[in-house]
């Protein structure tokens, strides 16, 4: 008998159900640790997305080898995992679609992968788990198998073109709600395709308002095959990323837990980057010449009230984030600095590389009474803890727009091991040239990075914006987009 549950329960009860009904034949194998890829952050995790519990759910599944289910049954009905890939047609069809001669043969077919039988060998890198068949039923989405191999299949007949597939009755492609998706998933282990993975969920969101989670896939022969999540793998992690970055935004501490200065846990990290024929995210030549890449510091007591121009940009983790490549604060400057023309980002135009507390300038009202009719040539602030309370102070009172912050400069050409957040645009104008950037990260590196709009003017709360149909640069790597406007790269920004 099958008892239905309430949704939180059943979300809760999925693993129970799937397991609570007797097996015969030849035993279950031992389980496997569940290979979940969840970076630090999952505890943000989406509440409506348990992507963790569903591939543990989904590698328990694959682990187990009986002969045969409740008595006589097909093995599919307690065992192993069905995989699909979308039937021929354009990339922006919906992934559910049935094909013509599915429809004629009276059932869909399935690749069925289980760790005691060859490994599969999908047509496409990209498609949908099936929910196991109990539990689906108790969900509210039955479905019955028509066909499968033998001898899994027992007193089911074999499926026809090609023999090793198993088939399952049709489902109405009109509401894709009814049909038992358990998780999207892309294969790593052949070069993946998490851009049409996040079109198949924004598909499936689109049309039920409801999100399953992506999971990199790792189809191997025997016991290699893992499926795993990650929460940045996938589109609702951008409300994730927004969320933090408000209360970053908020956060005004001075210093850290660990005694060092506010700026390395609290605060935004923003840099216009421009885009174009170059990657956004490498530091210019004049900042490797200077060590010197320039950012703006947006934080609710730094009265931040533009980016330093129009076009989008670049959003940092906080600099105590784990990342390949950590940043180095070097110095900061309450206004716009112009760093270009000052050795070593840092220094004064008369070749002073001093900085302030250097100097003996320790306070604002001594900042100020040294540079005040000049603040573009005032000293530089130290990364210290008592230097950046200086830069507080001072931001209560110059009247610039918005600050600078010199960054030591990276090497150029390694995107994965920065600690890249999000993409930005300051105006409607430049969303396109954010999601242009945004679309050469993925093409460049295969990885999600969400583009927000940034208003640094708005009430908080409400500052970073994220946006489902923003992200058409990670969706679509099948053309690369239109750049919207001339794009540029500042010279000496």
């Amino acid at each position: 008998m099958l008892i239905r549950m309430g949704k939180t329960a059943r979300r809760f009860m999925t693993p129970v159900l799937a397991m609570s009904f007797a097996c015969t034949g030849a035993p279950f194998a031992k389980e496997p640790a569940p290979v979940v890829w969840v970076p630090t952050s999952a505890a943000a995790a989406t509440p409506h997305l348990p992507g963790a519990e569903v591939a543990f759910a989904i590698n328990r599944r694959y682990a187990q080898t009986p002969g045969k289910c409740f008595v006589g049954g097909p093995a599919f009905d307690c065992s192993g995992v069905m995989l699909r890939t979308a039937p021929a047609g354009a990339p922006g069809t919906d992934f559910w679609r049935i094909g013509s001669d599915e429809t004629a043969a009276g059932y869909a077919r399935m690749y069925f992968a289980r760790q005691d039988l060859p490994a599969v060998n999908p047509s496409d890198a990209v498609g949908f788990i099936l929910t196991d068949r109990p539990t689906a039923a108790g969900n509210g989405q039955p479905y019955d198998f028509v066909c499968g191999q033998a001898p899994l299949a027992q007193s089911l007949p074999p499926c026809a073109n090609p023999a090793d597939a198993v088939g399952v009755s049709l489902w109405n492609v009109t509401d894709p709600a009814a049909l038992a998706v358990q998780a999207i998933y892309y294969d790593a282990a052949n070069g993946g395709q998490l851009s049409q993975a996040l079109r198949y969920q924004k598909q499936y969101y689109d049309r039920t308002g409801q999100w399953i989670p992506i999971l990199k896939a790792m189809l191997g022969a025997g016991a290699a095959t893992a499926f795993g999540f990650d929460e940045e793998d996938q589109l609702s992690y951008g409300f994730t990323v927004a969320s933090r970055l408000e209360q970053r935004h908020a956060d005004t501490r001075m210093t850290c837990p660990d005694n060092t200065p506010g700026y390395r846990c609290a605060g935004v990290l923003v840099r216009i980057t421009g885009y174009g024929n170059f990657k956004s995210w490498n530091p210019s030549d004049p900042s490797q010449a200077r060590n010197g890449v320039s950012f703006s510091y947006a934080r609710a007591d730094m009265n931040m009230r533009t980016t330093h121009r129009g076009d989008p940009g670049v959003i940092m983790a906080e600099l105590q984030a784990p990342t390949g490549h950590p940043l180095e604060w070097r110095c900061s400057f309450p206004a716009n600095a112009a760093s270009s023309g000052r050795p070593g980002a840092c220094g004064t135009t008369n070749g002073d590389l001093r900085l302030c507390d250097a100097r003996g300038i320790t306070t604002a009202a001594q900042w100020i009474a040294a540079h005040g009719s000049a603040p573009q040539a005032g000293c530089g602030l130290s990364p210290s803890v008592a230097q950046f309370a200086v830069l507080k102070d001072l931001r209560q009172t110059i009247n610039s727009q918005h600050n600078e912050v010199i960054i030591a400069a990276w090497p150029p050409d390694i995107p994965e091991l920065l600690p890249i957040e999000a993409w930005f645009y300051p105006t409607p104008e430049d969303k396109g040239g954010a999601q242009y950037i945004q679309q050469d990260y993925m093409a460049t590196t295969g990885h999600f990075k969400p583009v927000l709009a940034v208003t640094l003017t708005n009430p908080p709360g409400t500052i970073y914006t994220y946006r489902v149909e923003d992200q058409e640069g990670a969706m679509n790597l099948d053309a690369v987009l239109a750049v919207p406007r001339t794009g540029r790269q500042d010279p000496d920004w």
